[in-house]
């Protein structure tokens, strides 16, 4: 975890952060988010991870060497979505129109072998159960789970 601003300037305060966490088989995963910094060396993302689990965008976060806390909970979850092979046109259309309807946003890097949706957590989790059930039927080779945690 890079317990600093990358990439913003003192006037903004608008630049990234480093997440890092460890898989059960013990793989480094790293994620470049973007973040707003906040006074006491707080951070809140902007964005949701995609990969490292426990956050979402809104949530404020302390940053440390060993890794990040979450010290509020912003008002959203985050959605992980993992496909093989990588997510198409038409599964990404489906999965944004989908998340759209409960007010969320689907975002997927360039060669989508995954997508994060960030959602209202009023939206509750039996809703972003019925969708991800239903996305199965849609999306070959579709995996998920909730990147945050109640």
């Amino acid at each position: 975890m890079i317990s600093a601003m990358t990439e913003g300037t003192d006037s903004d305060q608008y630049g990234h952060v480093r997440l890092t966490a460890f898989e059960p088989d013990g793989q480094l995963i790293t994620e470049v988010l973007p973040a707003k910094a906040l006074a006491g060396g707080l951070v809140e993302l902007l964005g949701s991870p995609g990969l490292v689990t426990g956050a979402a965008a809104g949530d404020v976060l302390v940053l440390a060497a060993s890794g990040f806390q979450v010290v509020r909970r912003g008002p959203n979850d985050s959605v992980q979505v993992y496909a093989d092979p990588p997510l198409d046109e038409h599964a990404m259309a489906w999965l944004a129109k989908a998340f759209e309807s409960v007010g969320g946003y689907v975002e997927a890097p360039p060669q989508r072998q995954f997508a994060v949706a960030t959602v209202p957590s009023s939206a509750g989790r039996d809703s972003v159960e019925a969708i991800m059930t239903e996305a199965g039927a849609h999306i070959a080779g579709m995996e998920w789970q909730f990147g945050t945690a109640h």
